[in-house]
């Protein structure tokens, strides 16, 4: 199993990001990378800032649309891809969460990264292959301005596209969480 792996290198617990069993103040670090949006967030972000140390900080990292051009295409491909989608983020929606959490924003990075969709396909063991080619076929006949946002591309018999990644670095507010 992935956990067995992981913990040849180091320590694994198995748990649920709304309820972590670490003591309040336990960490300089918490970093939540491409689930976010699988999870009930309010929870998730209280329980990040109970385990945060008082200078300790928060990255969050997720792909999202580069604009509302691509914004309800690119929700219909996650959805599709992603049926356990809790919630559909934008750059902007992170940022208003996080906020209204008490977090104070310290680093803001948009990452533009190249991607294999049959690859991205061939890692989703929980789809079947009539699922996996919609996607597909949803990113090659994707509407002209995602296409262009996206640079999707078939080369080879392989589908590419450009990801937004965001990339938020954040510290807790002392004001609001002693």
């Amino acid at each position: 199993s992935t956990l067995k792996i992981a913990s040849a290198f180091f320590p694994v617990l198995r748990g649920r990001a709304e309820d972590v069993p670490f003591r309040p103040n336990s960490f300089q670090a918490v970093i939540c990378r491409q689930s976010f949006h699988f999870l009930d967030t309010k929870k998730v972000l209280s329980e990040v800032l109970r385990v945060l140390v008082p200078k300790g900080f928060f990255i969050l990292s997720l792909t999202v649309p580069f604009s509302d051009a691509d914004r309800n295409w690119l929700y219909e491909i996650h959805r599709v891809k992603q049926p356990l989608l809790f919630k559909f983020y934008t750059a902007s929606d992170l940022l208003e969460e996080l906020k209204k959490a008490s977090f104070s924003i310290e680093l803001i990075k948009n990452l533009r990264v190249r991607e294999s969709i049959n690859r991205w396909m061939d890692y989703a063991p929980e789809l079947n292959q009539k699922t996996k080619n919609r996607v597909i076929s949803m990113i090659q006949n994707a509407p002209l301005p995602y296409k262009k946002l996206h640079h999707s591309q078939v080369v080879d018999g392989q589908t590419f596209e450009d990801w937004n990644w965001v990339v938020i670095k954040t510290t807790r507010n002392h004001l609001m969480h002693k």
